[in-house]
């Protein structure tokens, strides 16, 4: 299990890049209801290269705060890499960051089907020129699944700055 240290250290290392190459990033956050921006803000001074969190839980926000079709929340669903695609894409618009993280999923303890499981949450990471879509299937309860989603996206974000 990823402890909450770990997610602390990943954001500091976020926070440490972009500040070197003077980027800033946002999020647009469901199932995870603003998690990636609390690890964020709970560095002092991270507004330098932190502004905006998106907390999109409904459909509804996503389509009236990010921008995200009608037609890829119809056609393929809340928890879908197209989504979360447009999520990162209109968080990266409304905000004028460089980066952004995306996160949709499904916690539990209810709400999956056999094609997506509790546990699925679905991951847009990446720059104004290129976002990365990712789908994981999280074991544990809602917690665990929603932590575990943070930590990834943290990592891929790292990853995507280094």
């Amino acid at each position: 299990m990823t402890s909450n240290d770990e997610l602390q250290d990943l954001a500091i290392k976020i926070g440490q890049l972009l500040t070197k190459i003077e980027k800033s990033v946002s999020t647009a956050e469901s199932c995870t209801g603003g998690w990636v921006g609390k690890e964020f803000t709970g560095i002092p001074g991270s507004s330098k290269w932190y502004g905006f969190g998106f907390i999109t839980y409904s459909n509804k926000a996503k389509l009236k705060t990010l921008g995200v079709t009608k037609d890829a929340l119809t056609e393929e669903g809340a928890v879908s890499e197209r989504v979360v695609k447009e999520m990162a894409e209109g968080a990266i618009k409304n905000s004028g960051s460089d980066f952004s993280i995306s996160i949709s999923g499904i916690a539990g303890p209810s709400g999956g089907t056999d094609n997506k499981p509790v546990g699925t949450v679905c991951f847009g990471i990446g720059s104004k020129t290129k976002i990365t879509c990712y789908t994981k299937i999280f074991e544990g309860n809602r917690d665990e699944v929603r932590k575990k989603s943070v930590a990834f996206a943290l990592k891929e974000l790292l990853k995507c700055l280094q």
